[in-house]
């Protein structure tokens, strides 16, 4: 299994507003953003190539996701599963919008990946959303 940084695709049917934020680790993250401005953070898992087909149903089930809090407080996200025409899952990518932004001051956005129930990659991230 693969975390995968790039952003969903347009046609995933998850509409978002605004710049995508990556907390991802090693990543360019801003230390500043304006506050108020819409936003959005998203994820992502695929197989790794090789991955048998019969394999690639239990790889992208449900525990295989990303988690985020933001100020210590879970935030839902949209999920879509993207599969071919035998349905076997292709790939997986989950969203959290922040349509209004977040208010002035500093906020902590923690990231979780989890590969089939089993946590493989963490982040903590804190951005200053300050007004214009």
């Amino acid at each position: 299994m693969a975390a995968f940084v790039v952003a969903p695709s347009s046609t995933s049917g998850v509409l978002r507003d605004g710049k995508r934020l990556s907390i991802f680790p090693g990543s360019a993250t801003p230390s500043v953003f304006p506050a108020g401005d819409p936003f959005w953070i998203g994820y992502g898992f695929v197989p790794e190539p090789g991955d048998a087909d019969g394999a690639r149903a239990e790889m992208l089930d449900r525990e295989t996701r990303f988690e985020l809090e933001v100020d210590g407080c879970p935030i839902t996200l949209l999920t879509d599963v993207k599969t071919d025409s035998r349905e076997t899952p292709l790939s997986k990518h989950s969203v959290a919008t922040f349509d209004s932004g977040l208010p002035a001051g500093w906020h902590r956005f923690s990231g979780r990946w989890y590969d089939s129930g089993t946590l493989v990659l963490t982040s903590d991230r804190s951005i200053e959303f300050v007004e214009r």
